[in-house]
């Protein structure tokens, strides 16, 4: 159901209308209304809060704004029960949104959510086929359909590969990833997903093997292990021996490993040409590298503080403290700057989840607190906030400045910018990079 929140009224339509058809076209949901109404005469169908049916017709100009903001969708939940959901491990007393499981095409194809496809009907692949809802992004684990019943949790788990194969038959370009449990879907069962999906190339577009993360709250969950050093060292082996195949087979690596993986191992990152066109990057699938390009640029345009001695921290999780130790080397290399690092262990999820993005707001300001280190400006991870701009926990940023008597910059090149530390001058970044989100300083 599509209702109008606000918006529209110079169109004849009023906050709480609910949109019936579009052009003869029945509306579900915003994305109707997208593939729908993308006309310069629209045809629309209303019931309006009294329960009255009306027709309206727009006459608009091909590049003029609607202006009409609709109520969010209601998500689909997942029907899974998955040996690993990190929702299942989450600890009481955090957002309540933090605790719904969704499984939604919609929001694969709008927000690039992994979806299980364990859910759709036929009207659903109907659509996403007809609207080219593409990319989608699956969450594959294993093409052993037995195997992987069982790491959904869901019995009802219909067989994956003829569900891609129909996708990709339909030009649905598909971005997949495992989450790889030691000791269930490794081993020969990796090596079979990896060729069988990579038989889809290029519908099947990318495929990224991220490491299992679990928290401390797992009481009375399957028992899980995390992956070790020795299983990244093996796993980096096997990957690029696999990579090198299929470039010459496809022309594209196709498989990559999460930045997690390298870190674990004390492994050199690869190029950034290792990573193509970053697929996977949201992924953490080559933020690592790109990280440490960017910060090439930047380290080369510092200049030193022009207002007196400046105290910087930075805040990182445990598992990039040595890359962020290069950063505070090059900060303290700079007159008037001292800059020092806090490395901080996971109190909310425990000492089992090391990245920077799941440190809580309350976490942060207790390791700040118990470090007894004093600062002009805080520089905390930008994954670590919510599209809100909120911590896991709901903290807020101006909350965190209050408390410290700080001031907080989310991302190393805009807060160096601020405190005047960067040249002036726009800072070049190849096309690449420059396309490539700006979440990793």
């Amino acid at each position: 159901m599509l209702v109008i929140k606000e918006g529209g009224e110079k169109w004849g339509l009023r906050a709480g209308d609910q949109v019936l058809e579009v052009n003869g076209y029945p509306v579900r949901d915003i994305l109707d209304w997208i593939f729908y109404a993308d006309s310069e005469t629209i045809g629309l169908r209303i019931k309006d809060k009294s329960g009255k049916f009306k027709q309206i017709i727009i006459e608009r100009s091909s590049d003029q704004e609607m202006d009409i903001r609709f109520e969010p969708m209601v998500y689909r939940h997942c029907p899974n029960k998955c040996l690993f959901c990190f929702v299942d491990q989450l600890p009481a007393g955090l957002r309540k949104n933090l605790y719904f499981k969704d499984e939604d095409y919609r929001l694969s194809f709008l927000f690039g959510n992994y979806i299980t496809l364990t859910n759709l009907s036929e009207d659903d692949l109907r659509r996403i086929i007809t609207q080219r809802l593409s990319p989608l992004y699956i969450s594959v684990h294993t093409t052993d359909d037995s195997l992987r019943g069982k790491m959904l949790g869901n019995p009802k788990t219909p067989s994956l590969l003829p569900l891609m194969r129909r996708l990709v038959e339909g030009e649905i370009v598909l971005h997949t990833q495992i989450v790889l449990c030691p000791g269930l879907n490794d081993g020969f069962y990796l090596r079979r997903t990896v060729q069988e999906l990579s038989s889809l190339y290029p519908g099947v577009k990318s495929l990224a093997v991220v490491p299992v993360g679990l928290t401390k709250w797992r009481r009375g969950l399957y028992p899980l292990r995390s992956i070790e050093k020795t299983d990244c060292l093996e796993l980096i082996k096997k990957v690029e021996g696999w990579q090198r195949h299929f470039r010459r087979k496809i022309g594209s690596g196709f498989v990559w490993l999460a930045d997690e993986i390298y870190l674990k191992a004390e492994w050199r990152p690869p190029p950034l040409s290792h990573y193509e066109d970053f697929p996977q990057l949201e992924n953490g699938v080559g933020m690592w590298r790109l990280f440490k390009e960017r910060w090439k640029r930047i380290s080369n345009r510092l200049k030193p503080a022009t207002k007196g001695e400046v105290r910087l921290t930075l805040v990182t999780g445990r598992l990039a403290h040595k890359l962020m130790g290069e950063v505070i080397d090059d900060l303290n290399k700079l007159p008037k700057v001292e800059a020092k690092l806090i490395v901080l262990s996971n109190r909310l999820f425990g000492e089992g989840v090391t990245v920077s993005g799941l440190l809580s707001g309350e976490g942060i300001l207790e390791g700040i607190s118990e470090s007894k280190i004093r600062s002009d400006a805080l520089f905390l991870p930008p994954n670590c906030l919510n599209e809100d701009g909120r911590f896991l926990d709901d903290l807020s940023p101006k909350q965190m400045e209050k408390e410290l008597n700080c001031q907080i910059f989310f991302g190393l090149e805009e807060g160096l910018k601020a405190l005047s530390l960067l040249r002036e001058g726009p800072l070049e970044y190849s096309r690449k990079e420059q396309n490539l989100s700006g979440n990793v300083l």
